[in-house]
């Protein structure tokens, strides 16, 4: 069964994870002290009503989506999951500075980045950039360069563990 609610959020009782496919993965959690601590959680929706109702929206005719997603295959080795910590000192500080620097390329209007951390399993997404510019040639050249920026200067680091070991990727040669 699929359901798109059109919600970011949807309270169910009475049913297994596994017995309920609302077409996106979500957090799950219990009770609701368990949501109010929850990490802010994004959709690729969520982040799509933002940029459209940002601002200058008026004025826009183009939105451009990265999303990043985790392969099962790398470097020829099965990926059970990857894990992403993020220095958290910093590191709203630094998403908003590297929004910001997208958003001053000409003709952008609006730029939203989310990028989950924790766990994240094979097929499950990690990032999504959302660039919303007045015409398409707008949005190209800053979507494109945004995940060069993002892995340059977003302070999140990422370990992919292996079938036979593991590896912060930063270790690779």
């Amino acid at each position: 069964m699929l359901a798109n609610t059109g919600y970011e959020f949807v309270a169910l009782k009475g049913f297994e994870k596994e017995e309920v496919n609302i077409g996106v993965d979500v957090p799950v959690a219990s009770t609701v002290e368990e949501v109010l601590q929850a990490e802010d959680f994004e959709t690729i929706n969520s982040l799509l009503k933002k940029v459209k109702t940002a601002k200058g929206s008026e004025k826009c005719g183009a939105i451009g989506v990265f999303i990043g997603f985790v392969r099962k295959i790398s470097d020829g080795k099965e990926v059970l999951r990857l894990e992403y910590e993020k220095y958290e000192d910093v590191y709203y500080e630094k998403l908003k500075e590297i929004e910001d620097r997208l958003r001053s390329y000409p003709g952008v209007v609006d730029v939203k980045i989310y990028h989950k951390s924790g766990v994240i399993l094979p097929g499950e997404d990690i990032i999504y950039v959302v660039i919303m510019g007045g015409h398409r040639k707008d949005i190209w050249r800053p979507l494109e360069e945004s995940m060069e920026i993002i892995k340059k200067e977003l302070p999140i680091w990422k370990k992919e563990v292996y079938i036979d070991g593991e590896m912060w990727v930063h270790d690779k040669s």
